[in-house]
């Protein structure tokens, strides 16, 4: 009986693993760590911890000398996936029931790869930008990660949301840890294929938490591979404190103006808004309402362009992602509603550069929580911040002026 045929896929990845060298700006096998040298089982080697309190599909639990970060998807019967962080220098601990099998990844990581831009924001922030060896590609809005793959010191592995990555260049990269998106634990191809490569894959998935504050704690995530749980708290707690300070005061104010916040459908005169997502709860914190809000429901839902010129009546604002809605004339027969006939439909993309199909909105967005939500009290309620300077939000028809703002601090 004649034997199958070896998938190309396969016979290049072979070739990739025999021949790769480390990517420049990769850590050599020798670069030190902050390895154990004299290992102590009564010592807690790690006495910063994560400070969850908002996130549903993350969690890190502390044993002493390795750490577990736990992915899971609530909404799908919970499935899960684990993750045992070792200290460098440190025994393998016995792992046992579902940890018998999990992968074990050694920490700090010297270097990262991620095929979505959200975990490579989190690194930038965290400050280890210099550590990124793979990247989706080129379309990113910060300079400080465009510039490792202009250099050639990030190799592009490719981005997709379902798909694979590029195999070949991740094993040439080989980052200490990698961050694959995927939209399934269950059915989640290419993190199985990367650990059956041997490549030390991690499963990201923030869209998934309804909450604000939910979303900016992946950035725990990321910190967690670097034993940076300190810095994290301490710019998460930042986050936060200004982000929950706002928010009572805009929703203490006596009126809350109503926000249509809409994406365009699969279908024509069809749209995707907000039900029990993360938008949702940012207009209300906000001091506004939006119309479909509802926190038992879906992500989101689909409605007619019928339904949003009934619900639009007597908007204060209308907020897409949607490029499309920048033309006069291109929203059909929602052109018709007051609000944006009279220039008060807005999108998200100030921070943008679209020669290179870069916007920092699907990058910073979810992290730096709390300047999202000034661009929305200042929309909503501008008397609570009379001299604020949009960062995100702008008129969606404004001329597109090709003008970069740079990262800020």
């Amino acid at each position: 009986m004649s034997m199958p045929a070896t998938p190309s896929w396969m016979l290049a990845i072979c070739c990739a693993i025999a021949s790769a060298t480390p990517a420049s700006g990769s850590a050599e096998p020798g670069e030190r760590r902050d390895c154990i040298s004299d290992f102590d089982s009564g010592t807690d080697y790690f006495p910063a911890k994560a400070e969850i309190e908002h996130a549903r599909g993350l969690s890190v639990s502390y044993h002493g000398h390795y750490k577990v970060l736990t992915v899971t998807r609530p909404d799908r019967g919970g499935a899960r996936d684990a993750v045992v962080l070792l200290q460098c220098g440190a025994p393998a601990p016995s792992l046992e029931g579902e940890l018998a099998a999990a992968p074990v990844i050694i920490v700090p990581v010297r270097t990262l790869g991620a095929n979505e831009d959200l975990s490579l924001n989190r690194t930038r922030v965290l400050g280890f930008v210099d550590r990124v060896v793979a990247m989706g590609g080129d379309g990113l809005y910060s300079t400080e990660l465009r510039e490792r793959w202009v250099t050639g010191a990030a190799v592009a592995i490719g981005e997709s949301f379902h798909g694979q990555p590029n195999y070949e260049k991740l094993l040439t990269a080989a980052p200490d840890v990698v961050f694959l998106s995927t939209a399934s634990l269950d059915r989640a191809e290419s993190i199985s294929r990367a650990r059956a490569l041997g490549l030390p894959a991690v499963p990201t998935m923030s869209w998934i938490e309804p909450s604000v504050l939910g979303q900016a704690e992946w950035i725990y995530q990321v910190a967690v591979f670097f034993n940076a749980e300190a810095k994290a708290n301490e710019v998460l707690g930042a986050i936060k404190k200004r982000y929950q300070d706002l928010s009572a005061r805009a929703r203490a104010r006596p009126e809350r103006p109503t926000v249509v916040w809409l994406d365009s459908a699969e279908q024509r005169d069809q749209w995707r808004v907000p039900e029990n997502s993360w938008i949702a709860e940012l207009i209300d914190d906000a001091g506004g309402r939006t119309p479909w809000a509802d926190s038992g429901g879906a992500p989101s839902r689909i409605v007619t362009t019928e339904q949003i010129i009934s619900a639009g009546i007597g908007a204060a604002a209308f907020i897409t992602t949607t490029a499309a809605l920048n033309e006069p004339g291109s929203a059909g027969a929602l052109e018709s509603v007051r609000a944006i006939r009279e220039g008060r439909l807005y999108d998200v993309h100030r921070r943008s550069r679209p020669v290179h199909n870069a916007y920092d909105w699907y990058e910073s967005a979810v992290v730096e929580v709390d300047r999202v939500l000034e661009d929305f009290v200042a929309l909503l309620h501008p008397e609570l911040l009379p001299d604020h300077a949009f960062r995100h939000l702008r008129p969606a028809r404004e001329p597109e002026t090709g003008a970069h703002q740079p990262n800020e601090p």
